[in-house]
């Protein structure tokens, strides 16, 4: 998958969905919401995160905020952690192309995360999707 076949699916399915972008990322809002986007995608390594190595040609990360019930059913058997950059040390490979895990950074906040996903993975990331607006919708009723 692209980024662009991405960003065109989430415009197409969900609602008054705005797009940030910030140096080549682009960050999904719900309506008016400035602050807490519900997906990003983040297009290359900075200060704070050079985990899965976004430098290398035609790499991206997709990253997705879920609830906690979502994340603990994705990734069972994988111990919830707490604190910015709970999943750095996990012995998690964050390079890994095209596998659903838990976010390096933010997987404490029930963030998940995917490397240079392929069209296989779309349905496991559409079921993601919409939980991540869902929630969305709701911090702003």
């Amino acid at each position: 998958m692209t980024i662009e076949e991405i960003t065109a699916y989430i415009l197409s399915n969900f609602k008054n969905v705005n797009i940030t972008e910030a140096n080549g990322d682009l960050f999904f809002m719900y309506d008016q919401e400035k602050m807490m986007p519900f997906a990003t995608i983040v297009t290359s390594d900075n200060d704070f995160d050079s985990v899965s190595q976004l430098n290398r040609e035609g790499f991206f990360r997709l990253n997705i905020g879920i609830d906690k019930a979502s994340f603990i059913n994705t990734f069972e058997g994988i111990a919830l952690k707490k604190g910015i950059g709970a999943y750095v040390d996990s012995g998690i490979d964050f390079t890994a192309e095209n596998i659903v895990m838990p976010h390096p950074f933010y997987g404490a906040m029930y963030w998940l995360c995917i490397v240079k996903p392929r069209k296989k993975s779309l349905p496991v990331l559409k079921n993601h999707l919409d939980v991540a607006y869902s929630l969305a919708v709701k911090r702003l009723k």
